[in-house]
């Protein structure tokens, strides 16, 4: 058997599902690989039916020399004249968030183990994190009620502990955001507002202010206050006791009217008055505004 040699060129293809109203959502990618099949002479070995090939994309952490896989596919392939091969190596969510934020390694072996290609992926294969743009932890606003693939909703769950999510918890912890109820503000210090700390939550409040009313009554001076009164028959002094208290009223028929007499001076003064307006409105000071759910890239 003529011991075989590869030349492996790695290129980064897209396959998309698309939903309804010409929304196009990235729930799979390929990447597409193509290789010369060669032999110990340098010699290419065209035209081959069977040719086993095993695909392993994997990461190192940190200064660690043992291999995180990440995906194994075991293929055959078939070169043409010129022993070119091609294979694409699909890629779920998970497996495309893992390629596209650790640095990356393709080995290319055969079914026996013979290691053809070992190549840490450069440039182009990263490619496949630009399928939107979108980094990890960016928040959106979104009307489902489910998270799209690739996004949690910000509603305080957990973040489930594997490498898909490392990133995001890397940010958040073991939670995502509860933002039920919450708008969203710049962070920091800036056009004479103080807005939050990023990643922290401002209470409600008031601006500083207060209400002006007047509601003392007007200095009226030093004065007094006429009173009439009448006497009783007998001796002349105010009968207090009698039935008819009424002293001006036009029952008052067997008591003669003495004049007025003048309450004790009050000196001049004011009258405070104290107290509350009415308690009006709702559990908060709220604009106007339209439900949506935030959504959290991972």
């Amino acid at each position: 058997m003529k011991k075989i040699y590869l030349l492996v060129c790695v290129v980064i293809g897209f396959f998309t599902t698309i939903n309804a109203v010409a929304q196009t959502n990235v729930t799979s990618s390929g990447m597409s690989i193509q290789g010369i099949a060669r032999d110990i002479n340098n010699e290419a070995l065209a035209n081959i039916d069977q040719l086993d090939l095993v695909f392993t994309v994997y990461y190192l952490v940190g200064n660690s020399t043992t291999p995180t896989v990440i995906l194994t596919r075991t293929a055959t392939v078939k070169t043409d004249n010129f022993g070119v091969f091609s294979y694409v190596l699909t890629i779920d969510q998970d497996q495309y968030t893992l390629i596209s934020t650790q640095s990356a390694y393709l080995k290319v072996s055969s079914s026996s183990s013979v290691v053809f290609s070992d190549e840490k992926l450069q440039a182009v294969p990263y490619a496949i994190y630009a399928q939107n743009g979108v980094p990890t932890g960016t928040i959106v606003a979104y009307i489902g009620t489910t998270a799209p693939t690739g996004w949690l909703i910000c509603d305080g769950g957990a973040i489930p502990n594997t490498p898909y999510y490392a990133n995001l918890r890397a940010f958040l912890g073991n939670n995502t955001p509860a933002l039920q109820a919450m708008f969203l503000r710049g962070a920091g210090s800036g056009n004479g507002k103080i807005g939050p700390a990023v990643m922290a939550a401002q209470m409600d409040s008031f601006q500083s202010h207060n209400h002006v009313v007047n509601l003392n009554t007007n200095d009226s001076g030093n004065h007094s206050h006429k009173i009439g009164r009448r006497s009783n028959s007998d001796n002349g002094a105010y009968d207090s006791g009698d039935a008819n208290r009424n002293e001006n009223s036009a029952s008052t028929t067997n008591r003669s009217y003495l004049g007025t007499f003048d309450s004790a001076d009050a000196g001049t003064h004011s009258h405070n008055v104290n107290g509350n307006t009415y308690t009006t409105g709702d559990t908060e000071t709220r604009p106007i505004n339209w439900g949506v759910n935030w959504i959290i890239k991972i």
